[in-house]
């Protein structure tokens, strides 16, 4: 029990410390918690939105479009929006990108944590490769569009505030939903293929925005 718990947590942790290292001025540990304890807890909302529609349909391509990758990215960005666009730590450009992925793994930390007592280690190891990874790539796409948010909010741009609202939710449940789809059609070349995009593409965004970091006041 206690190896599958540390094979459905560690890759969370590791990916976690990366972002955190990137981020030239610290986030305080107090918010970080809550923020993951908060993305822990949207799994839950999440389930439920999942339960229901599977009454509705099981087409592939409405479950995983329109139920779960809506579902699963609304309850993280819901987190975003409620407890971290408003606080006062939350001043700098990379701190979206890290509230964000902190979010999301927290949730991925429950699923992973769910899936692994399910089906075993073996799941843990190639989740650890594939969703962990995913859920973190969805998880800066937000983030980005959240830091362009948060500018045009201080500058009271409220039209400009809600699109990249709009787009932190519609892009990383695009690629979440495609994700999801692919692995239910098995169309596995794709899913690798969308993969390795979204992983170095998200690694090249959070590289960028720590060597371009700044207050959101110097924009």
């Amino acid at each position: 029990m206690t190896l599958m718990a540390l094979g459905a947590l560690l890759p969370v942790f590791v990916i976690l410390f990366y972002v955190y290292v990137k981020d030239t001025r610290k986030e305080p540990f107090s918010v970080l918690i809550t923020t993951f304890m908060l993305g822990a807890l949207a799994v839950v909302p999440a389930i439920l939105a999942e339960l229901g529609g599977s009454f509705i349909s099981e087409n592939p391509f409405f479950e995983n479009f329109l139920i779960v990758s809506p579902a699963e990215e609304g309850v993280k960005l819901f987190v975003i929006m409620i407890y971290v666009f408003s606080h006062r730590e939350f001043d700098d450009r990379f701190d979206a990108i890290i509230y964000c992925v902190t979010a999301s793994l927290g949730f991925a930390a429950v699923e992973n944590l769910i899936y692994t007592f399910e089906n075993g280690i073996e799941v843990a190891i190639l989740r650890a490769v594939t969703a962990i990874p995913g859920h973190t790539a969805f998880a800066v796409f937000m983030g980005s569009f959240v830091a362009k948010a948060k500018t045009h909010a201080i500058y009271n741009r409220k039209e400009k505030r809600n699109k990249y609202i709009l787009l932190a939710f519609l892009v990383p449940a695009i690629m979440h939903g495609l994700y999801d789809f692919l692995i239910s059609i098995k169309f596995f070349w794709g899913f690798a293929a969308l993969i390795i995009y979204s992983d170095i593409h998200s690694i090249i965004i959070v590289n960028k925005a720590s060597k371009e970091d700044r207050p959101f006041q110097q924009e």
